[in-house]
């Protein structure tokens, strides 16, 4: 089925941002918006996850991620082996808890919710670095094919914060804990957005093309674990104190 137009319309919103500082986007805890699948083939699949954290820096970024097998987006990451993760703003918190609601296996999430899916940039996917699958099966080189042909959507709109391409790094915990290792292999910001997280003084010309200079105050929304959610307020900028880690201060 080919693509529509706004399945590439939106990319200009967001703007390359640096892979090492991807844990100054997930490291505060927000509730972010997952997308497994291919645009191409009609099975792209959005959820709602609060089950994240921050593993490594670089050389490779990494992050864990929750997904198990009650969700569809399991079978799409078992298949394919990558993933994006969409940081929303408050203004969406709404759609985002009734995307948690429910199953992509009854209910198109993207068209139900209005949100929209962004055909991703050209550019080479790394295969996984784990020796075996976590069900035992051998990659093969068709598993390969898939992972490089079957590309998750981007989230576009005025409200998504930044988007965050992974491949699978490692499955070794995903049979007992269905915790996902995943490699951070590029990475956008909204282009409007005023980035305020230790980096306003980064030039477009510097490596990785991190940008900044938006106006607007996004503000990210964070689960309790009970229904009820914090959006970001005050900041209190302790970073003349962290002297132990002066080297993610820029």
């Amino acid at each position: 089925m080919p693509l529509k137009r706004d399945h590439f319309d939106d990319r200009s919103r967001f703007l390359s941002y640096p892979t090492h500082k991807v844990n100054r986007l997930l490291e505060p805890g927000p509730v972010v918006l997952v997308t497994t699948g291919s645009l191409a083939d009609r099975t792209h699949n959005i959820m709602t996850m609060g089950f994240h954290m921050m593993i490594q820096h670089e050389e490779p970024t990494l992050v864990g991620a929750c997904i198990g097998p009650w969700d569809k987006s399991f079978d799409n990451l078992k298949r394919t082996g990558q993933c994006v993760l969409a940081v929303p703003a408050a203004e969406l918190l709404e759609q985002v808890v009734d995307i948690g609601n429910c199953s992509g296996e009854t209910v198109n999430k993207w068209d139900a919710f209005k949100m929209i899916p962004v055909e991703p940039p050209e550019s080479p996917l790394p295969p996984e670095t784990d020796p075996e699958r976590e069900d035992g099966e051998g990659k093969g080189q068709g598993y390969m094919r898939l992972e490089r042909t079957a590309r998750a959507p981007l989230v576009g709109g005025k409200d998504i914060m930044a988007n965050i391409q992974c491949v699978v790094h490692d499955r070794a915990l995903v049979a007992t804990y269905h915790l996902w290792i995943l490699r951070v292999v590029r990475a956008w910001v909204n282009r409007d957005l005023d980035l305020n997280y230790g980096q306003s003084n980064q030039q477009l010309e510097e490596p990785c093309g991190a940008v900044g200079g938006g106006k607007r105050q996004m503000r990210m929304v964070h689960h309790r674990g009970d229904g009820r959610f914090v959006v970001d307020g005050e900041e209190l900028d302790m970073r003349d104190r962290m002297i132990k880690w002066e080297e993610f201060q820029d």
